[in-house]
């Protein structure tokens, strides 16, 4: 009788996955984990995420220049997201600062605020002014919010399900013993990097006035890319995310709009800029997990005059 009572203890703990693991029970592996991690995402009925991220540019202005003469772009941003699936409502609050030091002058600061509600198919967007904006999607509630569109913690987790894994050993989130995972880099990942990379220089160079051109020998040589996610040992859910891209490049420009025809016209000889170095860092906290949420729009939103997107005029110039 004791062997039967021990052998349907095994069998009770086996089936119950992450749920109800305890602390005797063995690790799970990265296979393991990428099937349940999943299959515990998408019953989620609500969850929060605390995000930042932060973009650093390096520009120098020439061959020549010296760290002294080096001018620093740093734009980073911060937002809390409470989603709650159940009922289909979201809440973003956060700000953003974009910070221009250049050598021998004061830094250049600007700073601005987010702060925007997703009830149903209604956006409500404040803007600097504190004022209000009700914005009505044409689709339907479920059109919108339908084949899980606004769970991110499913989306990470079928990233990391796609993913080849390093596992890194265990470490705390939030007080929460979690697995501590490398995602080992892959094609996409550079593909991700040269697309930054373009997106960099395009910026620098007023694109499409001016049209850069990026040697993707360099980035290769100079690229770097981390990315790095922790799975709670209890639930399986994905409790944090961060990833890390580094690269220099010194992008050139090789033709400018024409204005007079609207095509891009070709230089016989590219012009080349200085290096620029470009380091990005993001990081994404997961908590509050199938908690009882209540969303509500303050009432000067609430009150907003409804906008649908075929009452938008284009303004015509007199």
């Amino acid at each position: 009788m004791k062997r039967l009572l021990l052998v349907l203890m095994l069998i009770a703990v086996a089936i119950s996955g992450c749920t109800e693991k305890g602390p005797s029970v063995a690790d799970k592996s990265a296979e393991e984990l990428k099937t349940l991690s999943i299959a515990s995402a998408e019953n989620l009925t609500s969850y929060s995420i605390k995000s930042s991220v932060t973009q650093i540019l390096k520009l120098n202005t020439g061959t020549n220049a010296t760290p002294e003469k080096v001018t620093t772009v740093t734009e980073s941003a911060e937002t809390v997201t409470v989603v709650n699936l159940s009922s289909l409502e979201a809440h973003v609050n956060g700000s953003t600062k974009n910070q221009m030091a250049v050598p021998d002058q004061s830094a250049n600061t600007s700073t601005t605020s987010v702060d925007f509600y997703q009830i149903g198919n209604s956006t409500y967007v404040n803007d600097k002014s504190g004022n209000w904006t009700h914005l009505v999607d044409p689709r339907s509630m479920k059109e919108v919010w339908g084949q899980n569109k606004n769970n991110q913690v499913l989306a990470l987790a079928k990233t990391f399900n796609l993913s080849t894994i390093e596992n890194l050993g265990s470490e705390a989130v939030n007080g929460e013993d979690a697995y501590k995972l490398k995602i080992v880099t892959g094609s996409g990942d550079y593909l991700n990097l040269q697309n930054a990379a373009f997106a960099v220089a395009a910026k620098v160079t007023q694109y499409p006035m001016y049209l850069p051109s990026v040697n993707r020998t360099e980035l290769n040589e100079t690229g770097k890319i981390e990315k790095m996610v922790w799975i709670s040992k209890k639930s399986c859910l994905p409790v944090k995310y961060q990833s890390r891209m580094s690269f220099s490049m010194t992008p050139e420009i090789i033709g400018a709009l024409d204005v007079n025809t609207g095509q891009m016209k070709m230089f016989n000889q590219s012009i080349r800029l200085g290096e620029i170095s470009v380091s990005m860092e993001t990081a994404d906290l997961y908590y509050d997990f199938d908690k009882p949420m209540d969303i509500t729009p303050p009432k000067q939103a609430l009150s907003a005059p409804a906008i649908t997107p075929t009452e938008v005029q284009p303004q015509v110039a007199v």
